[in-house]
């Protein structure tokens, strides 16, 4: 029986190992043609389950968590669909709503509008309705409502369970029964100051982050609080210059990090203002800031999905990319590039490097047990891209309004390169449809595909003059330092290291040969220089070919020409001379010079006169 169990269960697992291969990652465009969806590249054809809405006016589009709903606002009502069928689920009554969240277990849906007064009328006395509803997923109806005027923080935050929904107010984290909003407020969580909260994505009691920013002097402070206990934080952490701030819990929700950021830097240094990063952990109540071993600002962060070890993207350019563990330790190190982004693959055997926005798009694909990188693309001109769930492919998209012009989007696969490209007049966002956990199964790191990724790496090189092409540039204006783990030069073989030591003891005596005649020490020639004086003994070589095989008489009248002009200008100073003119002292060697001039004119009409002759 126990054997009979045994192969039960393998067959089980080959059949969910099967589904998940099976599995189709779908893609979703929202344009100014509409939104719709397409299959998994390279196909990349229209999505024929999911409904195409070719209303020019798609305010808004989002997936719910585990990608079975799939809601979007068409400028007349908010609608709702389940992916697996593509049938109308339900539709709100909401045509100006901009913003859209779906609760963990897709029974609640919430949408935000920006806030407006009717007929000048003031809050409390028949103003403003409330801009933040919730709705029922099964019914369509409103279940409760409040005013958010601020698009920052609008959500509503939902327990894994959904059995609470919390908001935050004036000091306070109110807690509703998210099955029946009509008992009002359950619980509270009373902070004096607080002026924003995360909810861990974890399951059982919650686990929140609220912070405090500063007030009158008193440093800032991010804590951490339990369910059962609001009166004493499980953690703490105090800090100054932190105006704003941006609170990431890892996937288990037993650790957050929190960048802090002011929007000036004090010292001068910085354009950005001042940045930093704190690691807080729910586990042991650890609390740290994580040391940056680089000047500059933090431009991005990213958890593992494991949840015990994150990347940090930092310094003045080029940036450096560090691997941090649990405690705040260096795990690797990355280097120095143009990067300005870091982000796990969702199943977290893959890293991504790039330098987005200002940079170029230079894109790095790192493996993540043996820190090799696999491969580099560049996606040029990239305002927003996004892993797709199989860890695999990635989407780069160039978006209006951030840029007006050569809107599309790209899909790639880390290993093969550019996968398919579609140009959109004006693209507003795309974005893949997420999956359960374990839908696609990690697969082995792909071995690079040369052709494809030589394609992709062809980019715009840099402006040089003529005279500079072909040679190496000896100006750098940064200098990237590699990763801990490049391998060193190969090591030379004992004929070069020979040659080499030649080379060298030769030059070292050419030095002291010109230090001991002139008492000037030579320096060692640039590309640049090298390239110029090659350039110039060809102009040189090329101008005594030319005249070796011209005619030598032409050649003869042409001096003489020149030498008998030079002779007149003398004469024309001579005659000023002599009637009393002031003369410059360059004036007078010209008439010095004269002679000089007579007789090499002499010289030249005999040796004319001799060419004549025998020809």
């Amino acid at each position: 029986m126990a054997n009979a169990d045994s192969a039960g269960a393998d067959r089980g697992a080959a059949g969910a190992s099967e589904a998940a291969d099976l599995a189709v990652p779908r893609l979703s465009i929202r344009c100014s043609d509409g939104a719709y969806t397409v299959m998994s590249p390279p196909e990349m054809r229209p999505d024929l389950t999911m409904p195409m809405d070719m209303t020019p006016n798609v305010k808004i589009m989002r997936y719910s968590n585990d990608g079975s709903i799939f809601a979007w606002n068409n400028g007349g009502r908010v609608n709702a669909v389940n992916t697996a069928t593509g049938s109308l689920t339900q539709h709100f009554p909401r045509p100006k709503c901009v913003a859209i969240a779906i609760s963990p277990l897709n029974t609640q849906l919430a949408t935000w509008e920006n806030y407006s007064v009717k007929n000048g009328a003031r809050d409390g006395q028949g103003g403003g309705a409330p801009n933040v509803v919730i709705w029922s997923m099964e019914t369509g109806e409103k279940v409760h409502a409040w005013i958010n005027r601020a698009h920052d923080n609008w959500e509503p935050q939902w327990s894994s369970d959904e059995k609470y929904c919390l908001r935050c107010v004036s000091n306070e984290v109110h807690f509703y029964d998210a099955s029946d909003y009509t008992k009002g407020v359950v619980k509270k969580c009373v902070v004096k100051g607080l002026s924003q909260f995360r909810l861990a994505p974890r399951g059982g009691p919650c686990t929140l982050a609220v912070f405090v920013p500063s007030i009158k002097g008193a440093p800032a402070s991010v804590r951490l609080y339990h369910e059962s206990n609001f009166e004493r934080p499980l953690c703490n952490k105090s800090f100054f210059k932190a105006e704003k701030i941006s609170i990431c819990w890892n996937k288990q929700g037993t650790a957050c990090l929190v960048s802090s950021a002011t929007e000036t830097d004090t010292t001068g240094k910085s354009y950005y203002g001042e940045t930093n990063l704190y690691y807080l952990s729910v586990k042991d109540g650890m609390s740290a800031h994580v040391q940056l071993d680089k000047e500059g600002p933090i431009y991005n962060f990213d958890w593992s999905p494991c949840g015990t070890v994150f990347a940090v993207v930092y310094g003045f350019m080029p940036a450096k990319v560090v691997l941090f563990d649990s405690k705040c330790d260096k795990v690797f190190d990355f280097g120095t590039g143009p990067r300005s982004v870091v982000q796990f693959s969702p199943h977290g055997n893959i890293i991504l490097l790039a330098g987005f926005g200002n940079l170029r798009g230079e894109v790095q694909f790192w493996d993540r047990k043996t820190f090799k990188m696999i491969n580099l693309i560049h996606a040029e001109d990239t305002t927003a891209f996004e892993w797709c769930p199989d860890s695999e492919h990635l989407v780069t998209a160039s978006c209006s309004p951030r840029l007006k012009v050569d809107n599309g989007f790209k899909v790639w696969h880390y290993a093969k390169g550019l996968v398919y490209k579609k140009d959109i007049k004006e693209l507003w966002s795309v974005a893949w449809q997420p999956v359960p956990d374990g839908t696609f199964s990690e697969k082995p790191i792909a071995k690079v595909d040369a052709k494809a990724s030589a394609a992709a790496v062809a980019t715009k090189t840099v402006y040089r003059p003529p005279g500079a092409r072909g040679t190496e540039s000896t100006i750098k204006l940064h200098h990237n330092q590699p990763a801990e783990n490049a391998e060193p030069a190969a090591p030379l073989s004992k004929a070069a290291l020979k040659n080499k030591k030649k080379r060298e003891a030769k030059q070292r005596a050419a030095e002291k040969a010109a230090l001991a005649e002139t008492g000037i020490a030579l320096r060692k020639p640039s590309a640049e220089q090298k390239a110029a004086v090659a350039m110039i003994a060809e102009h040189e070589a090329h101008a005594a070919a030319k005249s070796a095989a011209s005619d030598p008489v032409k050649d003869l009248e042409n001096k003489i020409r020149n030498l008998t002009k030079k002779l007149r200008q003398i004469d024309v100073l001579v005659q000023r001379q002599e009637a009393g003119e002031f003369l410059q002292e360059n004036q007078k060697e010209k008439i010095a010079d004269r002679p000089r001039v007579q007789h090499e004119i002499d010289s030249l009409s005999i040796k004319l006169e001799a060419l004549n002759s025998t020809t």
